[in-house]
C-alpha cells in the first residue's frame, strides 16, 4: 500500500521513457578529432586509395638503395654484410679497442730497438690493446707444439701471475704524478716485448737450442726483451733513474718462457 500511495502522490517517480536516454557528442570534441586527424596526414604520403595494383610502380625487393640525411647507403642486399660504413664513421674494430696502426708502431718499436720515438706519442703508451699479446702468446704456444710441447695453459698461467705481481711493484715504485695506472697496460706492454721470445721459439723448431750456443742466443733474447719492456715502463711510469730495478724482475720472468722453449 505504501508503494502504491507514494506512485499516486508523486506521479513523476511513475513515468519512464527509455526513448529520452540519447547522448550527444560535445561540440568541441568532434573539432579535436578533426583536428588531430588532419595533423597526422603526412604530405609525402597523402593520395587516392584505389583498389588497382601497380606492378610498375612497386619498389622491387632487391633494391635496397636509400639515404640517411645527406648520405647515401651502400648498393645491393650484400651491403648488409659488408664492412663498408658511413664516411667519418670509426671502424668498428677501433671501436672495440683495436687499432692496428699502435700495433703495428708497437711492434716495430720492439723489434728494432725504436722505442724512444714512443716519447713523442704517448697515445699508444695510454693504449690499452691486448690484441696483440694475446696473438703472440698463441704464437708462441703454436711454436712449442711444433716441438711437441703442449704449454698453454703454463704461458698464460705464469704470464698473469707476472702481470699481476709486477703491476702492483711498478705501481709502488711510479712517480705520485702518474694516474690512471691501469693493470691493462701492464699486461699490453709485457705481452708485445714477448715478441722476441716467440721469434726465438720460431728458431728452435728449426734448429735445437738446448746447446751451449743456444743458451747464448737465448741470454740475447731475453735482453731483448727486457731492454725493450724496461724503456716502455720506464717512459710510462716517468721512472728516469731506475730502469735496472724495473729490468731485474722483467729479465726473470721472461727467463721463465725462455727456459719453456728451450727444456
Amino acid at each position: 500500500m505504501a508503494f502504491n500511495y507514494n506512485q499516486q502522490q508523486n506521479p513523476q517517480y511513475n513515468t519512464y521513457k527509455p526513448n529520452n536516454l540519447e547522448f550527444y557528442q560535445y561540440s568541441g570534441q568532434q573539432q579535436n578529432q578533426q583536428y588531430a586527424a588532419n595533423s597526422f596526414v603526412n604530405p609525402g604520403l597523402s593520395g587516392p586509395m584505389t583498389n588497382t595494383f601497380n606492378p610498375t610502380s612497386a619498389t622491387t625487393v632487391g633494391d635496397l638503395t636509400g639515404s640517411i640525411g645527406d648520405t647515401q647507403l651502400s648498393h645491393g642486399i650484400l651491403a648488409a654484410f659488408s664492412t663498408s660504413g658511413y664516411p667519418g664513421e670509426a671502424p668498428l674494430l677501433e671501436e672495440l679497442g683495436i687499432n692496428f696502426q699502435h700495433i703495428k708502431m708497437k711492434t716495430l718499436a720492439v723489434l728494432n730497438f725504436r722505442s724512444k720515438n714512443l716519447v713523442n706519442n704517448p697515445e699508444i703508451l695510454g693504449d690499452s690493446d691486448l690484441a696483440g699479446p694475446i696473438l703472440f702468446g698463441v704464437m708462441l704456444g703454436a711454436f712449442l707444439l711444433l716441438n711437441g710441447k703442449f704449454h698453454f695453459s703454463y704461458i698464460y698461467g705464469v704470464d698473469l701471475i707476472g702481470i699481476i705481481s709486477l703491476h702492483q711493484l711498478f705501481k709502488l715504485m711510479a712517480n705520485s704524478e702518474v694516474e690512471n695506472i691501469d693493470i691493462i697496460k701492464t699486461g699490453s706492454v709485457i705481452g708485445y716485448c714477448l715478441l722476441p721470445l716467440v721469434i726465438l721459439s720460431g728458431i728452435n723448431v728449426v734448429i735445437n737450442l738446448n746447446n751451449f750456443l743456444g743458451y747464448i742466443l737465448t741470454g740475447l733474447f731475453i735482453f731483448w726483451c727486457t731492454f725493450s719492456s724496461s724503456y716502455f715502463f720506464m717512459v710510462a711510469f716517468k721512472l728516469s733513474n731506475v730502469r735496472i730495478l724495473i729490468a731485474y724482475p722483467l729479465a726473470i720472468l721472461y727467463s721463465i718462457f725462455a727456459l719453456f722453449i728451450i727444456f
